[in-house]
C-alpha cells in the first residue's frame, strides 16, 4: 500500500462537505465565543456571576459562549466584556490589520 492513509478528519470532510461549509460560516461566532470564555476564565468568574454583573440572563451568557449559533449582538458582547472587567476593540481600517487582530470574513 502506497501513500498516506487519510486522517479521520480528512475522511469526515470528504464524506460530509457541508460540515466544512458550516464550520466556515460559524468561524466568527466560534472566535467570539472562545475569546469571551477565555476572558471569563481569566477573571475566575462563573456564567452566573457574569450574568449578574452584566444584567444578562445566564442562558444568554451561555449562548454567547456557545461555539455555534447566530453571531451575538455587539451590545451583548460589550455587556459581557464590561462585566468581566475586560477590554475590546472594533478595528475597521483601509490599512492592513495585524493577523492577531483580524476576524476573517465568513465564506
Amino acid at each position: 500500500m502506497t501513500g498516506k492513509t487519510p486522517s479521520l478528519r480528512e475522511r469526515l470532510r470528504a464524506a460530509r462537505p457541508e460540515v466544512v461549509e458550516h464550520q466556515k460560516a460559524n468561524a466568527h461566532k466560534r472566535e467570539i465565543a472562545i475569546q469571551l470564555r477565555n476572558l471569563r476564565d481569566a477573571r475566575g468568574m462563573t456564567q452566573k456571576e457574569v450574568a449578574e454583573a452584566s444584567g444578562l440572563t445566564q442562558s444568554v451568557v451561555s449562548r454567547l459562549e456557545a461555539l455555534t449559533g447566530p453571531t451575538p449582538q455587539m451590545q451583548s458582547i460589550e455587556r459581557y466584556v464590561e462585566a468581566c472587567d475586560g477590554h475590546m476593540a472594533l478595528v475597521i481600517s483601509s490599512e492592513e490589520i495585524p493577523a492577531e487582530l483580524r476576524l476573517e470574513p465568513a465564506a
